[in-house]
């Protein structure tokens, strides 16, 4: 009923919009139009005129429909569950691993305690974070709740992330994450306070997001009515709720799903493909009609008429139906004036494939995936396939940037921040400085890259590039997914295993 009303609030307001834009701007008629398309004696755009609306205008008043359809498809649709997994397959993978980047200089500490501090504050986070105690229901480590809100903003557009603190058994810390879904946020009782701006669940004081409102769980697991006010800061100024979101417009208030483009091509693709696999499934079957020129029926035939099995024995031909069921080697006898005449379906369509993908390549481009990767077919050349997989890798790093910091970064700087306040580690300067807080902070978040095609010609021009000044090993290490200082610690504790005889190395191998 809610999503009944928004909707119709959304049209009285674009109707009276696209009223009050007529009366202040002029309508082009004729051919001299600034814009061809604007002419209203254009007749390929003659009747295209939408509503010009604000951002939250277009959208709120959708978002339970493209929410419902866009996790229809995830749910029905192999093409569109495939898609979204390639995503989470590659930005995610394993999972986004912090790397503590801590500047000794500007923070007036040795370089030794800063490594330590680094080292320290990684380890306390991966014991934490990476079993089910980071999840306030400890049902999910970090790692699967990354894939999780990534997978939230494909299928519902948005999704909320609450600090929570519980005394857990066995746990480092008291900090866990609840992840909310965006299904959840809506508007509360407007008799509380008629004045509060809230626009589909999150509220706002002066332009700016100040709290949500979170429905809470009713009867037989569908949602009540009910709401819960979540702060978004805490009484220290410091985050308390995460909204993640793509704010992909200006005064955009909550996601967009961002399946919600290409939702009517996946439905449409899909409708005809499984009309497609009915009809050929129903060819499939060899179909012959026996032709009359006297207008009688099947069922009209006394059963002197017989058919014969592969033995020659007579069987009946029964009355109850008009159709004969052909079985292996079965011979009907036809009466006078009747004629067999067989169906030439046409099926598999011969244009069914090169039809399939040229939308599928309208899918990608709405997805920011080439074709061969969203199918995971690759026919052409090695050039072509290369390309294609660059050109995907950059959707996916541009997505695992988003990802970092809207979730990521912001979940780290929770559990450490608590990790110091119970003394595990030792920052001074971090809770009477902005700037050292920050500083104690700083981290770099690596992950899986993209395989290499050609590891040793891959490797070669890293080689050049180290050699020539152009690239660190740092940098390459770090865009592998990989940690440099443990790469190097690992290095320095085999060197003597190496640097000397195998005789000495024997003696120096750990029982």
């Amino acid at each position: 009923m809610r999503s009944l009303v928004n909707a119709a609030q959304t049209r009285a307001r674009n109707k009276a919009a696209k009223a009050q834009a007529s009366e202040l701007f002029p309508i082009f008629r004729g051919p001299d139009a600034p814009y061809r398309s604007t002419s209203r004696e254009n007749t390929a755009t003659s009747a295209w005129f939408p509503a010009s609306a604000s951002t939250d205008d277009a959208l709120l008043g959708s978002m339970r429909t493209l929410r419902d359809q866009s996790r229809d498809l995830d749910r029905n649709e192999g093409l569109a569950r495939g898609a979204i997994e390639n995503y989470v397959t590659n930005v995610v993978s394993d999972g986004l691993r912090p790397q503590s980047r801590i500047d000794h200089r500007l923070l007036g500490v040795t370089e030794k305690r800063a490594r330590e501090f680094e080292q320290m504050a990684e380890i306390i986070f991966e014991m934490h974070m990476g079993s089910d105690t980071a999840d306030f229901h400890e049902t999910a480590s970090f790692p699967l709740m990354q894939a999780q809100v990534l997978r939230a903003a494909f299928l519902d557009g948005d999704s909320l992330a609450v600090r929570r603190f519980s005394k857990r058994p066995g746990a480092i810390l008291s900090t866990s994450v609840q992840l909310i879904d965006g299904a959840r946020l809506r508007n509360p009782d407007r008799n509380v306070n008629p004045n509060m701006d809230v626009r589909e669940g999150v509220e706002f004081r002066d332009g700016a997001p100040v709290a949500f409102h979170v429905a809470k769980p009713g009867a037989n697991l569908f949602l009540g009515t009910e709401t819960v006010r979540v702060p978004r800061f805490d009484s220290e100024g410091q985050p308390l709720a995460l909204h993640i979101f793509q704010q992909r417009l200006i005064g955009q208030s909550r996601g967009e799903p961002l399946l919600a483009p290409i939702i009517e091509k996946f439905k449409q693709i899909s409708r005809y493909s499984e009309a497609e696999i009915a009809a050929a499934v129903i060819n499939a079957y060899y179909s012959m009609f026996i032709t009359t020129e006297t207008g009688g029926t099947f069922g009209n035939r006394s059963q002197a008429h017989l058919s014969r099995d592969d033995e020659g024995a007579a069987v009946p031909v029964g009355r109850r139906s008009n159709t004969i069921e052909a079985t292996k080697g079965t011979i009907v006898e036809l009466l006078p004036n009747e004629k067999v005449m067989t169906a030439a379906p046409g099926r598999p369509n011969s244009n069914y494939d090169p039809f399939v993908q040229a939308v599928i390549k309208q899918i990608g481009i709405g997805l920011g995936l080439p074709y061969e990767v969203l199918t995971q077919h690759f026919q052409s050349s090695y050039s072509a396939a290369r390309g294609a997989i660059l050109e995907a890798w950059k959707a996916f790093k541009a997505r695992r940037a988003w990802l970092v910091s809207s979730f990521c970064q912001p979940v780290w700087e929770w559990v450490i921040t608590d990790a110091v306040r119970a003394g595990l580690l030792e920052a001074p300067g971090f809770f009477e400085s902005p700037l050292k807080r920050k500083l104690w902070l700083r981290t770099q978040w690596c992950g899986s890259e993209m395989e290499s095609i050609d590891p040793l010609k891959d490797a070669k021009a890293h080689e050049v590039d180290v050699k020539n000044g152009f690239d660190s090993r740092r940098s390459i290490l770090e865009s592998r997914g990989r940690d440099f200082d443990k790469l190097m610690r690992e290095l320095e504790e085999e060197k003597p295993f190496f640097s000397t005889s195998p005789e000495k190395a024997a003696q120096l191998k750990p029982n």
